[in-house]
């Protein structure tokens, strides 16, 4: 839907990468408990535990750490959830002022019809989280976007309207 739109109205599609996603995410719902790691022991407490109160790579609570902690940000900074597609957030405050953003793990790519906005979001991503900004999309789910190949074929399929 969102490269769709974004070639429906020629708007760009940037990409971001969130580093380290899954660190993010704090552990609130139940408690997980770990051992001491070697050569970190407490003296005379190596048969304590530790209890986590963020998430570790490895942990099966990780993902869902992680989504609940991006999926609060994106509603607390007035974007909607869409309710069919879970990833996928829009902020529309006018017909001027639209953003998109669809979220894929620890990648996500946005598109929007007003540049402020968009510099805006990116450089609020940025402050939040330890982001790697990948620009404009060339590359998303390890599939080749060519623009000139999106716009051949919007432009083929209206010729073919037209003919």
């Amino acid at each position: 839907m969102l490269i769709s739109l974004s070639a429906q109205n020629n708007w760009k599609i940037h990409q971001m990468d969130v580093k380290s996603a899954f660190l993010n995410g704090t552990l609130e719902e139940e408690e997980v408990y770990v051992e001491q790691p070697a050569g970190f022991e407490v003296k005379g407490k190596e048969d304590k535990v530790y209890r986590l109160k963020k998430a570790l790579y490895g942990l099966k609570q990780a993902p869902r750490a992680w989504y609940k902690k991006i999926d609060s940000y994106f509603v607390d900074n007035g974007f909607q959830r869409c309710p069919f597609e879970h990833t996928l957030y829009i902020k529309y405050v006018d017909p001027e002022n639209i953003l998109i953003v669809c979220l894929y793990v620890d990648d996500l790519i946005f598109t929007g019809n007003n540049p402020k906005m968009f510099a805006e979001f990116r450089e609020a991503m940025i402050k939040c989280f330890e982001m790697t900004d990948l620009g404009i999309m060339s590359y998303f789910w390890a599939s080749r976007l060519i623009s000139e190949m999106m716009e051949f074929s919007f432009l083929k399929r209206n010729l073919q309207v037209i003919f």
